[in-house]
């Protein structure tokens, strides 16, 4: 399930460069074509997505709060997508 980069990275508490620079890395599945995290075309696949942000929870990476805000609106993009 893909989302549109710009429209979750804030939602999560990152810009959208750090999301962007995570695909590059390859610690999320996405695509960021010519570079430019802000493009309508550049995505994330939310369920990738959802995995880092709890891998990075489970190494005491990220504070708790952090945790359940980033996996509530990733919860609720997952939801609406399946509408």
């Amino acid at each position: 399930m893909k989302i549109a980069l710009y429209q979750i990275a804030y939602q999560i508490g990152l810009h959208p460069s750090e999301l962007a620079r995570l695909v590059y890395d390859g610690e999320i599945t996405g695509e960021v074509p010519g570079g430019n995290a802000q493009s309508k075309d550049a995505w994330v696949d939310l369920h990738s997505l959802r995995n880092y942000i709890q891998w990075r929870f489970d190494q005491k990476k990220l504070e708790e709060m952090a945790y359940w805000k980033a996996i509530r609106h990733i919860d609720n993009a997952i939801r609406t997508a399946k509408r």
